[in-house]
Formats: C-alpha cells, sequence, structure tokens
C-alpha cells in the first residue's frame, strides 16, 4: 500500500501495521526487510540504531539547573501509584460509551497528573524545559526517537500502566509518522511580544511548550464527559474506541513525564535520559490531542452516526 498525504494513513491506534512500521523505518533512513505487522519496540530497536546523543546529556544538565524550587520525590511517586488507576478505568469507558448527563467519568482519570501538573510548574519545571529544550525540528524528533526506542527502562515503565509490546511501539512510531504534526507546535520564543502585533496570540499568554502538551492533554479528557454527551446522536462506537486510544496515549505520556521528575528528584536519572524522556512524552501527548480533534472532536458528515442511532 502507498501512502498519502493524510496523516490518519501513517498513525497506528495501538498496534504498528507493516507499513506503519516501513513509513517509520524509512523516516530514519532505514530500509525495511521482512513483514512485522504488530511490532513490538524490540522488534524496531534491533533495525534502528541509537544513533548519538549529543547534546542530550548537557540539556539535561540544564534541565536539573534551571528549577526554581525543589522537586518532591514522595509527592510524585503517590500521585504517580494513583495515576495507574485511571489507566485501569479506560476498559469501562469502552463499555459505557456515552457519559450520562453530569458524568465526571472522564475528569476522573486527570485528578493525579493534575496534581503532578501544579507542582512540576510550581519548582520551574516546564519553564526550565522550554528554555533548554530546541523545538520539535525534524532532527530533533529523529534524535528523541532513536534514543526513546534504545532506552532500556521504557517497556517496563509502559507496562506499569498496562501498555501491551505492540502499543508501547505504537507510541513511538507515531512520534515520527505523525511528526507534521509536532512541528505546528512552537516554543514560546517563537509568538510575538505584545508590543509587536496589535491583534492575535502573543508570548506572554503562552505557556512554555511542554506545559501546553501536559495541560493540554489533560484539559481534553476533562471535556469529554459533557461533549460527548451533548454529541451523543453523532457519536458512533468507533469514535469512542479510537478516542480511548489516543486518551490512553495523552495518559502514557504524562506518566512517562512524572516518572522522569520522579526518578530526577530521587537523583537516579542519566542527564541524557531525562531530556530524552522529556521531549518524548511531550511528543505522545501532543499527538494524542491532535488525533483526540480528528477522531472524536470534529465530527465530520462521513464519520458520524446515521440519523437515529445512538452509540452505547
Amino acid at each position: 500500500m502507498a501512502y498519502g498525504t493524510d496523516p490518519r494513513e501513517r498513525y497506528s491506534y495501538g498496534e504498528v501495521s507493516d507499513d506503519e512500521r516501513r513509513e517509520f523505518l524509512k523516516a530514519l533512513g532505514v530500509i525495511a526487510g521482512g513483514t512485522i505487522a504488530g511490532a513490538t519496540l524490540y522488534d524496531l530497536r534491533a533495525e534502528v540504531s541509537s544513533g548519538t546523543a549529543s547534546g542530550l546529556a548537557e540539556m539535561g544538565q540544564g534541565i536539573r539547573d534551571g528549577l526554581t524550587g525543589s522537586l518532591d520525590a514522595t509527592l510524585l511517586s503517590n500521585q504517580l501509584g494513583a495515576l495507574t488507576a485511571s489507566f485501569e478505568q479506560l476498559p469501562e469507558l469502552e463499555a459505557m460509551g456515552v457519559p450520562e448527563a453530569g458524568s465526571e467519568a472522564y475528569q476522573s482519570l486527570t485528578g493525579p497528573a493534575w496534581e503532578i501538573n501544579e507542582h512540576l510548574a510550581d519548582v520551574g519545571f516546564f519553564a526550565s524545559a522550554e528554555q533548554t529544550l530546541p523545538s520539535f525540528t525534524p532532527e530533533h524528533i529523529e534524535t528523541t526517537t532513536r534514543q526513546l526506542l534504545h532506552l532500556d527502562a521504557l517497556p517496563a515503565t509502559l507496562a506499569e500502566v498496562g501498555f501491551a509490546e505492540q502499543e508501547q511501539a505504537a507510541l513511538v512510531t507515531n512520534i515520527v509518522n505523525a511528526r507534521e504534526q509536532l512541528s505546528w507546535w512552537m516554543p514560546t520564543t517563537a509568538y510575538p511580544p505584545a508590543e509587536a502585533v496589535d491583534d492575535g496570540v502573543v508570548r506572554e499568554y503562552v505557556a512554555p511548550l511542554h506545559q501546553r502538551a501536559a495541560e493540554g492533554s489533560l484539559l481534553w479528557i476533562d471535556g469529554l464527559d459533557h461533549y460527548l454527551w451533548t454529541n451523543e446522536v453523532l457519536v458512533t462506537s468507533e469514535m469512542i474506541d479510537r478516542g480511548l486510544w489516543d486518551i490512553k496515549s495523552m495518559l502514557g505520556g504524562y506518566y512517562l513525564m512524572g516518572a522522569a521528575a520522579r526518578d530526577l528528584a530521587e537523583g537516579t536519572i542519566a542527564d541524557e535520559h531525562l531530556s530524552t524522556l522529556i521531549s518524548g512524552s511531550s511528543a505522545i501527548m501532543i499527538i494524542g490531542q491532535e488525533f483526540l480533534l480528528d477522531d472524536v472532536i470534529r465530527i465530520t458528515d462521513d464519520k458520524r452516526a446515521p440519523a437515529g442511532v445512538i452509540s452505547q
């Protein structure tokens, strides 16, 4: 199958097809051989070299040095533990279908992540990452993905919150295969200052890039209870299924970021791994947002439920 320009043709929903694997490897300069539908991280790692990690250690040290407060390892560990329960609720949401009026089923997923988020913002974690890490250029996406793929702790960390081997691979391949969506997200400094424009988005009102990735993910999830209920006549079970993968991806990205912050607080993470995980987790959360919009929020005529059909 020849891939077109539609990014949906390259996005993996929990399992990497052989075409998606080939697209991923091609983008990293690897000529794919054989057929490995449902590839795992270990399959991809065998085909992709780690490459050079030039600058990643220095970036990680810069993030450490840029913190304005002290990370609380106990708080982070406790909230990460609570966040694992959110992943356990996802099958229940799939079975529920459209939430009832006044439901907080989706909003209940994000409580622990918001606690982590507030702490990270308070200690300058997001601001430090913004000042230190590059924007999502093609080079940074490639370097981050190669390093993430070869990060020994990644499979175990994702397994803690229920990502199967093929789902783990999908998270990583989506970073490269959905790189166009990443390129749309600019660092704060790329926006004009208030005195330079009469109207539009200005720098003073734009949060750091990685904070936008994190908080945007949580806000989209929080709003789904009301959105799905008010659009019940349009929503299909396929839309909910796809949306739940996007939500799982976003929460998975948040878990990776929170785990990196916890390990930083405990002094157990290498500098190059810290910068890799912050960039990688932010990329995963951004991609989840972009595709949640396409999968659930923008309901076009070709996707909506037929008249008179209500999703259950």
